[in-house]
């Protein structure tokens, strides 16, 4: 499920006069708003909303990270304990949901009868096998309302963060702590082409992802453009990732699901997928991480510099 890119004049973004802290307070603010104003309106895309929830929670910990080389122990692992959790018990009805898409669409894309027939059987039995759908609605809404109460928990929590570092000083350790997990995370990928690797280096690009979001003002063409490469590897690597979750669950079924032969046709169109996808990711990710942290980073901080310091120089000449 794709990541949806952030204007230039979103929120979601430092602004040229604020401390760091204040930035971080009021963009967590901001978005756990934003979330809770989902949750309540009850679109007719439930699913969506929920999804839009996921992404807030994400968007937090990329922030939490951020901070986390210069804030409290005590405060991080709270914070980052309470949104996973939260995450967690949301992933069930994400999971669910997505898995059913991706059998369909795949079934739309095979050639030959014999992988054909064996996705009618599977995607029949895997329809009449899903959650009955009053009762999984019902659930969500119950998820979603202990969502509400969490957010709103966490939005007093980051109200009052305490970050004794300022300006560049506050946020540089973090960012080039993401950037290089990334860049490790992709290496351990591509050396081990195993599901979990690929999804590890699909948490530190979205960590990353969001953090640049966060960082978009401060040099809005480069980062524009990082920003949205950033944007269509994590794509591919959440394609990938929905293959493994849909592969899994399948070959843990397998009679649930009518049997080894047609589970094992499908798995097979699976897998041929996946590998088309990681050549793709590593050939991005390749390009995106060519730089060193340290390096990255440093480039940044000189931009956030020249940045506040045309900031300085207007109030100056009023």
């Amino acid at each position: 499920m794709s990541l949806h890119r952030t204007s230039a004049k979103a929120p979601f973004q430092f602004r040229v006069h604020e401390s760091v802290r204040d930035g971080l307070a009021r963009i967590s603010g901001e978005l756990i708003q934003r979330a809770l104003a989902r949750i309540e309106r009850a679109g007719r895309n439930r699913s969506e909303d929920l999804h839009q929830v996921r992404v807030t929670i994400k968007r937090l910990r990329a922030l939490l990270r951020l901070a986390r080389p210069v804030i409290s122990e005590t405060f991080c692992a709270r914070e980052n304990r309470r949104l996973k959790a939260l995450a967690d018990r949301l992933a069930f009805f994400r999971d669910t949901t997505v898995a059913r898409q991706t059998l369909a669409t795949l079934a739309r894309g095979v050639a030959d009868d014999r992988s054909e027939a064996a996705f009618d059987l599977v995607l029949a039995r895997f329809v009449e096998h899903s959650p009955e759908p009053g009762r999984f609605r019902i659930r969500r809404e119950e998820a979603l309302r202990h969502a509400s109460a969490a957010l709103l928990e966490a939005k007093q929590s980051f109200e009052n963060m305490l970050i004794p570092a300022e300006d560049w000083e506050a946020l540089s350790p973090g960012l080039q702590k993401v950037y290089g997990r990334a860049r490790n995370r992709m290496l351990r990928a591509l050396t081990y082409q195993t599901p979990e690797a690929f999804h590890e280096w699909r948490k530190q690009v979205k960590y990353l992802y969001y953090q640049l979001q966060m960082l978009g003002s401060i040099s809005p063409t480069r980062l524009e453009t990082m920003v949205r490469r950033l944007r269509k590897l994590e794509d591919s690597l959440g394609e990938d990732h929905d293959l493994a979750v849909l592969e899994r669950l399948l070959c843990d079924g397998r009679e649930q699901y009518s049997g080894k032969r047609p589970v094992k046709c499908v798995v097979v169109c699976l897998v041929r997928q996946s590998k088309k996808l990681r050549k793709e990711t590593a050939a991005m990710g390749k390009e995106i991480f060519r730089e060193k942290p340290r390096k990255f980073v440093g480039k940044l901080g000189k931009q956030w510099t020249v940045w506040r310091g045309s900031a300085n120089s207007k109030d100056r000449l009023r």
